[in-house]
């Protein structure tokens, strides 16, 4: 097996000789085989062990054999405690969720503590097959059927060419040690039923059935390269600055396939894609949440921001001389006004009658019901009104900062200041304020 795992890390390029490594090691027989297995190896690696205190006394006695296996190896270990039951009752999860959850944060924190380059999974290629039977029973595509990969991001699998029974098989000759997990035999985890229920069927039908499924996730994780490779010149021809052209999409054949194989990276389900895809026709200001992002459906566009990205201050406050960042510079001088003075046509620029102003002037976002005197126009406009009227999309509108001199607005910033503040023949000092360019 050895040579089996040496010649499967070279053919799929999943390490390098000066990588630093960490393997995630339960005590079960798959990840001590693993851990057995790089002891023969050149590499600098230590362990990592999730006591998730699910099974109490068993718990404690994995972390025991851990402890007492790698001082007897010479192994460096670190073990980290969660109260999984605790964490999964206030996410509103399974235990099986809370438990991926904990181990995979607590990994990559412990990837960069300790400067390694890949945590290490003891995944095997029954593991494959129960991912992609679990993945087809909650509805997939291409990339849910190819089960595992052996690589991604930090995350490397390198067992996946053996089975369990070819794990189990080198545990009895090589004598390696390891715990029994009597979780793994509840069938009260759904992987357990697909594992212990389900498999059983499909090869009482094949005999065949667990190569033949590791061969098909191999020709689909193929035939997906090539499914991502048309996705992606899709992507960089619909997606400008976060925005998505919808006649565009619907230039494409099976364009709904296009929407979700897009927006799934950005944690959008099948399901809100589907909807999504149903609304494109239809009114404009409509929005759909996923975990991380937000997209709006405007007119002829959808909008993808990030959910949480701004930072939003109450108030700014800002007087002479003086430069804040909003998350844009913006500077004020006041100056005498020069005989021969012409006022500035730049829209980054906003030259005010000085003494009509009150300092120091506020800078904050819009408020609904509010009104300004537009430059160029005459009376009152609502601010939502004069969005309107300049087709500014619903996050472009939320995102607008507006510049106030008391209760009064002066200046929606880079659109249009207000009459009441306008440089005329009278003005004596010229309040120049600038958003200042990179």
């Amino acid at each position: 097996m050895l040579n089996q795992l040496k010649s499967y890390i070279s053919a799929e390029s999943l390490l390098q000789a000066s990588d630093r490594l960490l393997l995630a090691v339960s005590g079960g027989v798959d990840s001590m085989v693993m851990l057995s297995l790089f002891e023969e190896l050149d590499y600098d690696f230590s362990v990592l062990h999730c006591n998730f205190r699910l099974r109490g006394v068993e718990s404690e006695s994995e972390e025991v054999f851990l402890r007492d296996y790698c001082s007897e190896h010479d192994v460096e270990l670190h073990v980290k405690h969660f109260d999984t039951q605790e964490f999964a009752k206030q996410e509103g999860i399974s235990i099986e969720m809370a438990a991926r959850q904990l181990r995979y944060e607590w990994f990559e924190k412990m990837r960069k503590i300790t400067d390694s380059s890949y945590i290490l999974t003891a995944h095997h290629s029954d593991d494959l097959i129960e991912t992609m039977l679990i993945n087809l029973s909650r509805g997939t595509g291409i990339k849910g059927l190819t089960g595992i990969s052996s690589k991604k991001g930090y995350i490397v699998r390198p067992m996946l060419f053996a089975s369990r029974a070819d794990i189990d098989a080198y545990a009895e000759s090589a004598g390696v040690q390891f715990m029994n997990d009597s979780s793994n035999d509840e069938l009260v985890y759904q992987r357990n039923i697909i594992r212990h229920k389900v498999i059983p069927i499909f090869e009482d039908i094949n005999s065949g059935f667990r190569r033949n499924a590791v061969r098909t996730a191999s020709n689909l994780t193929d035939a997906y390269r090539v499914y991502t490779s048309e996705i992606e010149k899709a992507k960089q021809n619909l997606i400008d600055e976060g925005k998505l052209s919808i006649s565009r999409l619907l230039e494409y054949p099976n364009a709904e396939t296009y929407l979700y194989e897009i927006l799934s990276e950005y944690n959008f389900n099948a399901d809100q894609c589907r909807d999504l895809f149903s609304s494109l026709n239809g009114d404009s200001g409509k929005s759909f949440f996923s975990k991380t992002h937000r997209i709006v459906k405007d007119r002829a566009e959808l909008i993808i921001t990030e959910e949480g990205e701004e930072t939003d201050f109450d108030k700014y406050y800002i007087d002479v001389d003086e430069s804040v960042q909003l998350p844009i510079p913006l500077s004020i001088t006041v100056i005498d006004k020069p005989e021969d003075f012409k006022v500035a046509r730049e829209s980054n620029v906003a030259e005010l009658d000085a003494d009509k102003l009150h300092f120091p002037l506020i800078i904050k976002k819009w408020e609904k019901g509010e009104y300004f005197s537009p430059l160029g126009m005459e009376g009152m406009k609502k601010v939502s009104d004069f969005f309107t009227d300049q087709k500014m999309s619903i996050p472009e509108k939320e995102s607008q900062w507006i510049l106030y001199s008391g209760k009064k607005i002066v200046w929606i910033i880079g659109k249009r200041i207000d009459n009441r503040f306008k440089i005329t023949d009278d003005t004596k000092r010229v309040c120049r304020i600038e958003i200042k360019k990179d």
